[in-house]
């Protein structure tokens, strides 16, 4: 309903019971039947306007029921597209977290070659007891050596 529609169907129910209200406060009749007479009349508004409301909001809720389907139907690609994305996400990552650990473990067992390559050489040299000055030594070559004999 529009506005126009609810503001004369607004004023339409107003303008009733003022007049319903006024036939009945000018006819001459008992204070206890007066108001026994609006209330029944009181009740049959209610009940009419409570089911009218009723049958509005049933009207509506199914109406956006139905814009609701529709629009789930006209935008379900977007469920598609962003199941799709997540998937090549995971996947990607899987790749790289692969691809980290190879390189880690190469690393790491360079490292270990290395290091093994170096205390061979410092251990040739101090079972050939070889004597170097100190001048001669690098600091890095010195903590070797250090760290060798402890």
């Amino acid at each position: 309903m529009s506005k126009k529609s609810n503001g004369f169907l607004v004023g339409a129910i107003i303008g009733g019971a003022a007049a319903a209200a006024a036939a009945l406060l000018l006819a001459p009749k008992s204070g206890k039947k007066m108001r026994e007479d609006l209330i029944d009349q009181l009740d049959g508004v209610s009940e009419g306007k409570a089911s009218e409301y009723a049958g509005i909001a049933q009207v509506k809720g199914n109406e956006f029921s139905d814009y609701a389907k529709q629009k789930k139907e006209a935008y379900s690609w977007v469920g598609d597209k962003v199941t799709s994305h997540v998937d090549q996400a995971k996947t990607t990552s899987n790749e790289l977290l692969e691809g980290l650990k190879e390189k880690t473990s190469d690393i790491q067992d360079d490292f270990k070659r290395t290091s093994s390559e170096v205390r061979g050489k410092v251990n040739d040299l101090t079972n050939d007891d070889i004597v170097l000055k100190d001048e001669n030594i690098s600091e890095e070559l010195y903590s070797v050596l250090e760290n060798t004999e402890k």
